[in-house]
């Protein structure tokens, strides 16, 4: 039989609960997004964090950041969010991920979904792990009486 490695027993480990918990981060950020939490964002993302929704808003900040979640219930009326497949890879005290976003809007009286993708970067802080960046890729954003097989497929407006 084969001596255990204590050593990297506890960094194989590690590495699986960073993975963890940069997961539950990712499915926290969802949880404050479909319980409209918007005050609590700047919590999870660090003080110099970057967020980019593309056309839709940009922020560099907790500040700014908080600014741009807090639009949401301004320029939407019902947000429902779900992720899939979070892929985490884990380099020290610095991680990316990746996960897609299948999303149910209300705007304007009208059903919208969105099919998107978010690309981050973590940083793990003394408050654990935190999001440094996030970026979405809109695939597409359509009214659901015209569907994603329209040719118009980001009719997602930039928030006010």
């Amino acid at each position: 039989m084969e001596a255990v490695n204590l050593e990297s027993l506890n960094q194989r480990l590690r590495k699986l609960e960073d993975i963890e918990d940069i997961r539950r981060l990712r499915m926290q950020y969802h949880y404050l997004l479909n319980e409209n939490l918007w005050e609590r964002f700047p919590e999870i993302f660090t003080e110099d964090a970057l967020v980019d929704f593309g056309s839709i808003g940009r922020a560099k900040g907790t500040a700014e950041i908080r600014e741009l979640y807090l639009k949401i219930p301004k320029n939407l009326d019902l947000v429902k969010q779900f992720i899939h497949n979070h892929m985490v890879d884990v380099n020290g005290d610095d991680a990316t991920g990746l996960s897609y976003l299948d999303a149910r809007y209300a705007r304007a009286g009208e059903s919208v979904i969105v099919a998107a993708k978010f690309t981050e970067k973590y940083r793990r802080t003394p408050k654990g792990w935190k999001i440094s960046e996030c970026l979405v890729h809109v695939f597409f954003g359509v009214p659901i009486t015209e569907g994603w097989a329209s040719k118009n497929l980001h009719q997602v407006a930039a928030f006010k």
